[in-house]
């Protein structure tokens, strides 16, 4: 192989390394998100749970992934019924 093919090689080879580390570099941070919300009703506090979860997500400058889920509900809450929600949501790197 001449120096000219090889040094042609090992230039296509370093920028493609240097792609692989700097795509690397760009993955997207991800975290999970929670949230309560009281109602009078378990569908209110339930609504109030999720919205939420996908506000506090969003306020911080994430994105979230799919749909927010309902962990629990229980009577005990300041307008008759508690529940509690989570959010997954993720941010780009700039």
């Amino acid at each position: 192989m001449s120096k000219l093919v090889r040094s042609c090689v090992m230039a296509v080879a370093a920028v493609g390394f240097v792609s692989l580390a700097s795509s690397a570099s760009y993955a997207a941070e991800c975290k999970d998100f929670a949230a309560v919300g009281s109602g009078i009703s378990t569908s209110v506090a339930t609504l109030m749970a999720k919205q939420g979860a996908v506000n506090v997500a969003e306020a911080r400058g994430y994105s979230v992934q799919g749909e927010a889920k309902l962990i629990s509900c229980s009577s005990e809450g300041i307008f008759g019924t508690e529940c509690k929600a989570t959010t997954h949501a993720c941010k780009m790197p700039h």
